[in-house]
């Protein structure tokens, strides 16, 4: 019975979870996406953007940004 009452519990504390992972999201081409997946102007995606997300990103000689995998993406990526 407890089993049965763990499993439960975790299952309503990862769907709880889901729904609060489906908002807005930032893609690999670093486009703002609203949670019903249209594209979104960046000043709502902001909060979602960590320190981290910007590792690997670098500015070449003539001012474009290159990702991790050297591929361009978008110049907000770089800041």
């Amino acid at each position: 019975m407890r089993r049965t009452l763990a499993l439960i519990a975790t299952a309503a504390f990862a769907l709880s979870l889901a729904g609060a992972a489906d908002a807005q999201k930032i893609d690999k081409a670093g486009n703002c996406h609203a949670k019903d997946g249209k594209l979104a102007k960046m000043e709502v995606c902001k909060p979602l953007k960590p320190a981290a997300a910007t590792a690997g990103y670098k500015k070449d000689a003539n001012g474009a940004c290159h990702g991790p995998d050297g591929k361009m993406v978008k110049k907000e990526m770089c800041k």
